[in-house]
């Protein structure tokens, strides 16, 4: 399973309930080379990652109701199996 290190965690209002955004550097660590994969986020369901040069390096950028299901974060890690996608918040 590839991780990414820890990552600041953004609430992004104008995000999709299942949408969630990084930076090609993150998906990169995480074995992602392709602009948007469909995951299956771990205790949320099927998810969009989308990487985006605009995102912030070092960032994740999640739905409301994700970051508050999360605990509203302020660190997150990202573990990813080549399917499935888990956060971790810190």
């Amino acid at each position: 399973m590839k991780t990414t290190p820890e990552l600041r965690a953004l609430c992004t209002p104008s995000l999709k309930a299942n949408e969630i955004f990084i930076h090609p550097n993150e998906g990169f660590d995480l074995g992602m080379m392709t602009t948007a994969y469909d995951v299956d986020l771990e205790g949320n369901g099927p998810t969009l990652v989308r990487l985006l040069n605009e995102c912030p390096k070092e960032c994740v950028e999640l739905p409301p109701r994700l970051f508050e299901k999360l605990g509203k974060p302020k660190l997150a890690v990202l573990k990813y199996d080549g399917t499935k996608l888990i956060i971790e918040g810190r």
